[in-house]
């Protein structure tokens, strides 16, 4: 488990980094990072979701399960939140960004790449079923959220990939691999081959892009929130999951699935609402930073007991 770990954590954090060195250098650009995510979403993510669906197994209830308590454990954070939020006095465009920090976490390019290493496709999948309310939350929870506290700025490249109709690919992607899967028709076996390929690039080519327009400041002013936000991450969240898993039976692989999305750090979205609507970067940027470095020794220390939770 330990080699698989690394690997999964390694590609997530010399992904982010090596983008952030390429942007600092001026090579990967704003307008060649809305490129890759462009390309990520209209090519390779339909592609891999397609083939990913086309081999799962939707006969049990588990799997449905899955994206109801991955939205259940999302609104979940809200509370606590803005109980901080309002016990902090902070202003609004900060408040705005700690309740979407809150609210997204990063169940896809950390949580799911590491059950991919840790467990295989299969879990992939079923990590794709958890965070699969992710999106339309994002366009919808979150941006409302975003445009209740912030200030709108000015457009940029980079965010328009994120709000036009190329976030309609992916789910066509799943959709064809759901009916071939319906269909009856086997997925031929060089096929996971090459899922077992697409999966790691299209999660590299997306933190390279975002990694590169990221701008790290001292999270020090941020201190306490950052605090707040590791509570509610790494021990709220969790514990919340742990009661939706208990109370639903869940077991197995989808088990160990969910306390392990549960148990992820800031995701990375979150950092475009401030260039669409004018929510606090910083705060936004301290919280995803300090949440992501201090994730890495919080999963492998929970990592090896939840078989046992």
């Amino acid at each position: 488990m330990g080699w698989r770990l690394a690997a999964g954590l390694g590609l997530f954090v010399g992904a982010m980094t090596l983008g952030w060195w390429l942007g600092r250098r001026g090579i990967l650009t704003e307008a060649r990072a809305s490129g890759f995510i462009r390309l990520v979403v209209t090519r390779v993510s339909p592609l891999m979701l397609g083939l990913l669906f086309w081999r799962m197994d939707f006969r049990h209830r588990d799997p449905w399960l899955l994206p109801l308590i991955g939205l259940a454990v999302s609104v979940a954070t809200l509370l606590p939140a803005w109980l901080y939020a309002r016990r902090a006095s902070l202003a609004r465009p900060e408040t705005g960004s700690f309740l979407a920090c809150a609210f997204f976490s990063n169940v896809g390019y950390l949580g799911a790449f590491t059950a991919f290493a840790l467990f295989g496709e299969t879990a992939y999948g079923l990590c794709v079923l958890y965070f699969l309310c992710f999106t339309p939350c994002f366009y919808t929870i979150g941006f409302g959220l975003a445009a209740h506290y912030g200030r709108a700025p000015g457009r940029s490249k980079l965010a328009s990939a994120y709000n036009d109709s190329l976030r309609l690919y992916p789910f066509l992607g799943m959709v064809a691999g759901i009916m071939l899967n319906v269909a009856g028709i086997p997925r031929p076996a060089p096929l996971q081959t090459l899922n077992h390929l697409l999966i790691p690039v299209d999660t590299a080519l997306y933190l390279l892009a975002i990694g590169s327009q990221l701008r790290f400041e001292s999270p020090r002013p941020w201190l306490r929130a950052c605090l707040a936000m590791s509570g509610i991450k790494f021990v709220y969240s969790p514990l919340v999951a742990w009661g939706l898993v208990t109370a639903f039976g869940l077991t197995g692989l989808p088990r160990l699935v969910v306390l392990l999305e549960a148990s992820t750090p800031v995701a990375v979205s979150p950092l475009v609402l401030p260039l669409l609507f004018g929510v606090d970067r910083k705060l936004a940027n301290a919280l995803w930073l300090c949440t992501t470095a201090w994730a890495i020794p919080w999963l492998l220390l929970v990592l090896p007991l939840l078989p046992r939770l």
